[in-house]
């Protein structure tokens, strides 16, 4: 399970560990200490009869994580011990892409594949998987998720099913979170953290109008982003193409640009001519011509092209191309 204290001088941070690369003799031992008692506090026991070996990930913002670890089949605990060890106590939502057994606190769940469900990290939990699977855990602190729940409600051993919308977008937004190019600097870290906290306070039950910050927007808008970027070279794409995908309608998409400052459109050829400009500022041509690059970029004409590029950069495409720039 991630771990995750408020502490405020932690920077934003990500570890990696496999044990891949160690003798069979020695990766259990090393993976309980480092990954396990260090890095996310868990025990791990592996199954009998069973060669061990895992890869894990770990990412800390300051005021929440998320840990991506793929292992052999498996049983992992929170002991005393461990949670004698934190100070703070946190809330982990804990998903796997096969069946998980979880038990906490004299209660049981058996999850079906993509399932998730709330544990406490204050108190003694075990999950098992007879598979080897790839489980994904997110965790805040309980006293920042607290304030934003129902009737001081506790989380614990709440089950989540896969089908739920709300779910696979904060799955999506972590997603995101963890194939980012760079480290998030401080404050993005700390905005981060806060989007996560609020999309799980709505999975347990929080009105989405006391989630703060717009946390469920941010990560929906920040999707909507991503999704236009593989998309971008396409001439076809649309608003209400983007809104189909994504389940909502074409004037809650263009709500979400206009409280950037921005529009869907503006948005849209923004990406197209910067990566126009990419293109053609790349020493080796791949593409012949400006037609090809502006084709390649998603614009279907080359005089509309010529003319928002030159508005845009103060020169031509053939200036850029020639070194200009």
């Amino acid at each position: 399970m991630a771990k995750s204290k408020a502490t405020e001088q932690a920077p934003p941070s990500s570890l990696f560990l496999s044990t891949a690369a160690l003798p069979a003799c020695d990766r259990l031992a090393v993976w309980r200490e480092v990954f396990g008692q260090k890095m996310v506090r868990l025990d791990i026991e592996p199954a009998k009869d069973t060669a061990f070996h895992a890869e894990g990930e770990l990412h800390v913002l300051p005021g929440a994580a998320f840990a991506s670890v793929t292992a052999t089949p498996f049983r992992v605990s929170r002991t005393p011990k461990l949670i004698a060890g934190d100070a703070a106590d946190t809330v982990f939502l804990v998903t796997a892409d096969m069946p998980l057994h979880v038990a906490q606190n004299g209660r049981e769940q058996v999850l079906d594949a993509g399932d998730a469900i709330f544990i406490r990290a204050s108190e003694r939990s075990a999950i098992q998987s007879r598979d080897r699977a790839r489980l994904t855990n997110i965790s805040v602190p309980m006293d920042d998720l607290a304030p934003l729940l129902p009737n001081c409600m506790d989380p614990a051993m709440t089950v989540v099913s896969r089908q739920s919308d709300m779910l696979d977008l904060l799955l999506g937004y972590v997603r995101l979170l963890r194939v980012g190019q760079k480290p998030l600097s401080d404050e993005l870290g700390r905005l981060a953290a806060v989007h996560i906290r609020d999309l799980m306070a709505a999975i347990i039950g929080a009105a989405p109008a006391e989630c703060r910050r717009g946390g469920i927007r941010a990560a929906r808008l920040r999707a909507i982003k991503a999704d236009i970027g593989r998309h971008l070279c396409e001439p076809a794409l649309s608003i209400d193409t983007i809104a189909m995908r994504h389940g909502i309608s074409a004037r809650y998409v263009r709500k979400l640009f206009q409280e950037e400052g921005t529009t869907f459109s503006d948005f849209v050829l923004s990406r197209r001519l910067e990566r126009s400009r990419q293109l053609l500022r790349k020493p080796v041509r791949t593409i012949s011509t400006i037609a090809s690059v502006a084709h390649a970029c998603g614009f279907n004409d080359l005089s509309y092209f010529n003319r928002t590029f030159r508005r845009r950069y103060g020169l031509t495409p053939t200036d850029v191309r020639d070194g200009f720039s």
